[in-house]
């Protein structure tokens, strides 16, 4: 707050409060420059900068825990901040030195130091010289380094015990080349309230050179949007220019499209200009705790620290005992002030804004780091060149000099393969398959470099629904994909735990794209996947529908325990492809999509996707364009399919060897089985060399020194299989890590458990201070952590693994982390047992829930009969039997009120439905009425296991069954059921019964014309009321056999 006050530039800090963390935390309106990384040492020295637009830049490979060198420029030259603090005897002063004399040699001029050096002599102030001050004074004469302070005012000033220690161990030195510029140097007693006291000066140099650090692509504040005058303008400026379905039906070339796409967007931009204010930068230094009433104290206390100097020798122990006195109270209010501020958050926390507040802050994901710049072979790159040694490993070029005579075949017949007058066009997109995706968006995803936001860009298509939609088929019909949604801006994401953040390899590119550009690519990629996912290997589990990681590792494992069960050796490889999703090359791609039988004009418009791209690399307040000419763009719709298209070959082709092969996305697992290591070499040898053909064939590069291999057996003598892969050896290894699990040679998964409970114990640190016995977080919000997250992260794939968690040497792992929840939950005191927290709380213990879970999962995949029930799991229909998107009913339901009058409306049918489910049973119930007088009714009987959701659902499929049979042109359907209406309605539901009711609507909308209303239940409504009572005339009928008998996925849920 001081420095901020003072218009400070800079502040070179020595043991900075730093937590449990380790390093300086930061605040709003403040840069933190200190040792990034993984090390065991806490942060000792710091720099911190309170103009946010300073361009300043970390030396990493000259910045330790103790020593933090930052250059800043200015318009004339760079200067260098050193921050340093030496560690006091007995620790000796050499290494110091030694880091010293290097900063030196590697920065030349213009250098201030400052710092804690705990050394003492007679030439910077006191009267004592030992050995580290005559050694530091030494090597500063050695430099070139010219010490600037005075001597008069010591820098370590404090009374203890009513006596006053005092000392000169602070020191600033410079270059000789800054000496003319460095004026005002002075010991500010009252700067801050440590015992050591500031040091403040000025340095005269030409003006910083600033630089606008754009941390995040988001321009408006949509939450305070006026969105009514937005819709207005949007629709009012779409007039003016023009812009309306029948232009978009006169457009014929791409250039047409282009200025069309340049006019649309700009439209609204200026519309949310208008009308939705713009993000302010939040650059103010605040502190959350620090009071008014604070302040005064800490002025009061600068005050009675200069009275001490002043006062008389017969008053002077009563002055100092009257500061001591007013120190201690100032900190105690520090203390309370932060504590009661951390109270006033922890209790404001809600169950439904819990995930944005405390968990954010639980989980650390507030923490913003500063860029680092790159180091390449050796030397340490400027941030421009770092943002473009960055951009260039990311993004590489495909450079058509190295193509083989089989690549220039491939890109050859990529330029030529859509031009076949055989081949098909897709129908043009419709209104239900816009509808659907603009349903799916998170709204919540940072937009693209234009800075509209999903709620933008729905808000203005919901304007004029037409004419998004006939822009879309027009670019349908041309095969062209607009060019200024082709650019992404692209932000650098740190990936966690890496102990150096100077190399490429320990980021991860994120891309941004314009979410109108990402509307359109859904929607294309919804068409191509229709097409394709069909025709894709089973041997790929990464972005395919119903399946994820869990699946691969259960058939993975699944498989390997059989191979040790019929007595052979098994050797599981994990191949690494270098930057696979960077190195994707287009022609394969582009011929890939032809193969699968993906129709010309959805092909054109990938082709014109894959072409013309641009990406915009953002990293340390610089930004560099480059093309793009290969690769998947990670954040994109379509690199995912792309990938999968790609890769999908090499599956393939493993299968028709007989080679057990696996993938999630670019994660590929090779199992390979025999009885001696001698066959099984063999056999590997042989496919990794096919596998690395088919990586050179497609231009994709596996590294041998990264791919993992590791023998699994049961024998006691056992020889490990050579491999090689390319020449190089294969590392055998005993653990391997994939898709989050860790799996060892031995199928004990110890070390996977022993990973995952100190992952949880990391949380539980964070949250025990948010949670107290008398004070903190609500019970259910600790509850809630608990089984959102923690349960989770100690039960991930635990199908494949569940059989582990039966060892007692787990249950104590188990067992341990899980009571440390349990005393916060039931807020007990710490020596409360495990089974007392379980009986307070009603949970099961985490071993039991591991092997539930495991139970879970095969019966939702068949493999656990249920022999004490005569019946079957729900299940889900299969995602890949969907109907043809442009097929799928456009369905929407309307809330019934009773002005509507249906029930007296001529030449209409009208249903109603309900389901019901009691002690007594299950039931359902359709009532139809043709006329007031003219009722007919239907009621079935459920099995007692089934759900209420599943009545409901019986009802509406049965309803819909008796409504293709009417006669009336129109047909009204009522339900009670919202969630039942939703779930039809959505068109992403793979529910079996919603799968077929969709089907049974979209038949009769061909002749008649059907409605759906949802009723509200218990209001009066005769048709409503009449089916209630009938449903639970069904649920009561122990005569009658059960229709349906599919067990609902939460019954066997509850009964595990």
């Amino acid at each position: 707050m001081e420095g901020q006050r003072r218009r400070a530039t800079a502040a070179l800090v020595q043991e900075p409060y730093i937590g449990k963390e380790g390093r300086m935390k930061a605040y709003r309106g403040t840069r933190i420059f200190q040792c990034a990384g993984k090390t065991e040492k806490v942060v000792k020295a710091a720099i911190v900068l309170f103009d946010t637009n300073t361009d300043a830049t970390l030396c990493p490979d000259l910045t330790t825990p103790n020593i933090v060198v930052v250059k800043v420029k200015t318009d004339a030259q760079d200067v260098f901040l050193v921050s340093f603090y030496f560690e006091p005897a007995p620790t000796t002063i050499d290494p110091y030195l030694d880091e010293l004399r290097k900063i030196r040699r590697a920065v030349g001029p213009r250098v201030v130091f400052a710092g804690d050096a705990n050394a003492k002599n007679s030439l910077w102030g006191g009267e004592i010289t030992d050995r580290r001050g005559e050694d530091l004074m030494a090597t500063c004469a050695e430099m070139g380094l010219y010490v600037l302070n005075e001597g008069t005012t010591p820098t370590f000033d404090t009374y203890r015990g009513g006596r006053n220690f005092s000392s000169f161990v602070d020191l600033t030195f410079c270059t000789e080349d800054l000496l003319g510029f460095i004026d005002g140097w002075e010991v500010d007693e009252g700067l801050t309230s440590s015992d050591h006291n500031g040091i403040v000066f000025k340095l005269r140099k030409t003006k910083l050179k600033g630089v606008e650090i754009e941390r995040t692509t988001r321009i408006y504040n949509t939450g305070k949007a006026h969105w009514s005058n937005f819709r207005e303008k949007i629709s009012q400026m779409l007039d003016e220019s023009n812009i309306n379905k029948e232009e978009m039906d006169r457009i014929r070339t791409e250039e047409e499209i282009d200025r069309t796409v340049h006019k649309y967007i700009d439209i609204i931009k200026q519309a949310s200009d208008e009308n939705i204010p713009k993000i302010r930068s939040k650059s103010t230094l605040t502190i959350s705790w620090w009071t008014e009433e604070l302040a005064s104290l800490k002025k009061e206390l600068r005050t009675r620290k200069r009275r001490i100097r002043c006062a008389a020798q017969t008053r002077r122990a009563e002055v100092v005992n009257e500061y001591l006195k007013l120190k201690e109270k100032y900190e105690k209010g520090i203390e309370e002030a932060k504590l009661e501020s951390w109270k006033e958050f922890c209790g404001k926390q809600s169950r439904e804004g819990m995930w944005e507040g405390i968990y954010r802050v639980i989980n650390r994901t507030t923490i913003r780091r500063e860029d680092m710049p790159m180091v390449r072979e050796g030397r340490v790159l400027e941030m421009e060149e770092s943002a473009e040694y960055l951009v260039q490993t990311f993004f590489p070029d495909d450079v058509k000099e190295d193509d083989s005579e089989v690549h220039r075949d491939i890109r050859a017949k990529a330029e030529t393969i859509n031009e076949r007058a055989e081949d098909t066009n897709d129908p043009p997109f419709t209104e239900g398959e816009l509808k659907l995706v603009l349903e799916s968006f998170n709204p919540k995803k940072a937009p693209g470099l234009d800075g509209l936001t999903f709620d933008i860009c729905r808000a203005a298509i919901f304007v004029a629904p037409h004419i998004f939609l006939a822009l879309i088929n027009k670019c349908l019909e041309i095969g062209f994909f607009p060019t200024i949604w082709k650019e992404a801006t692209v932000v650098v994401l740190r990936k966690p735990g890496r102990a150096d953040y100077t190399t490429p390899k320990s980021y991860r590119p994120i891309g941004l794209l314009p979410v109108m550009g990402k509307i359109m690519e859904k929607m294309f990629v919804k068409r191509a996947n229709w097409y394709i996912m069909p025709r894709m290997s089973a041997r790929q589990y990464g972005f395919m529908p119903q399946r994820g990681t869990e699946d691969a590792l259960f058939d993975l494992l699944r498989h390997i325990r059989g191979k040790l069960n019929e007595k052979k050796i098994a050797v599981m490889v994990s191949l690494d492809i270098e930057g696979a999703f960077d190195s994707a090359w287009w022609p394969a791609i582009r011929c890939r999509l032809a193969e699968v039988g993906c129709p010309v004009n959805v092909r054109k418009v990938f082709d014109s996707y894959l072409r013309d791209r641009k990406v915009r690399l953002r990293y340390g307040g610089r930004e560099v364009e480059k093309a793009n000419t290969k690769g998947c763009i990670q954040g994109s719709i379509g690199g995912p399919i792309l990938w999968n298209l790609l890769l999908d070959p090499l599956l393939k082709g493993l299968e028709r060897k007989g080679v057990c092969c696996q993938a999630f996305a670019d994660d590929v697992v090779l199992v390979f089985d025999g009885h001696t290591a001698g066959e099984i070499e063999r056999q590997a040898n042989t496919t990794l060399a096919y596998v690395q053909e088919w990586g050179v064939l497609n231009k994709l590069k596996f590294a041998p020194h990264k791919t993992k291999a590791m023998v699994i057996t049961r024998k006691l003598k056992h020889d490990a299989p050579r491999l090689s892969m390319g020449g190089t050896r294969i590392d055998v290894v005993k653990e391997v890590k994939l898709l989050g699990l860790i799996i060892d040679e031995s199928l004990t998964f110890n070390t996977h458990v022993k990973t995952v409970c100190a992952k949880a114990y990391q949380i539980y640190r964070q949250l025990a201070r948010a949670a107290k016995i008398g004070w903190g977080l609500d019970t259910t919000i600790i509850r809630t952590i608990y089984t959102a997250v923690i349960e989770p992260i100690l039960m991930y794939a635990a199908s494949a693994w569940e059989q582990a968690a039966r060892k007692k040497c787990v249950k104590v792992q188990l067992d341990r982390i899980q009571r440390l929840f349990l005393q916060k939950i039931c807020k007990a005191y710490r020596t409360v047992s495990l089974h007392s927290g379980l009986v307070l709380t009603g949970l099961l213990p985490l071993n039991l829930r591991i092997e539930e879970a495991g139970v879970l999962y095969k019966i939702k995949r068949g493999l656990h009969p249920l022999p004490e029930l005569d019946a079957e799991p729900e299940g889900r229909s299969d995602a890949l039997e969907v109907p043809h998107p442009a097929d799928e009913p456009l369905l929407t339901f309307t809330t019934y009120d009773s002005d509507l009058n249906i029930e007296r409306q001529t030449d209409v049918t009208n249903i109603f439905t309900d389901g019901s489910k009691s002690d007594d049973g299950v039931g359902a119930a359709v009532v139809i009425y043709r006329s007031r007088t003219d009722e007919k009714s239907v009621k079935i009987k459920l099995a007692s296991y089934c759900s209420v959701f599943q009545a409901e659902m019986v009802a509406l499929h049965r309803a819909f069954e008796l409504a293709e049979k009417e006669k009336s042109p129109t047909i009204n359907v009522c339900s009670d059921s919202r969630s039942a209406l939703e779930d039809i309605t959505s068109g992403r539901s793979l529910n079996p019964l919603t799968s077929q009711i969709r089907r049974k609507i979209n038949k009769i909308r061909q002749l008649k014309t059907i409605n759906l209303f949802w009723i509200k239940a218990h209001a009066g409504h005769e048709g409503n009321e009449r089916a209630d009572l009938l449903a639970k005339e069904a649920a009561q009928n122990n005569k009658k056999e059960a229709r349906l008998r599919p067990l609902p996925n939460l019954y066997y849920k509850k009964t595990n």
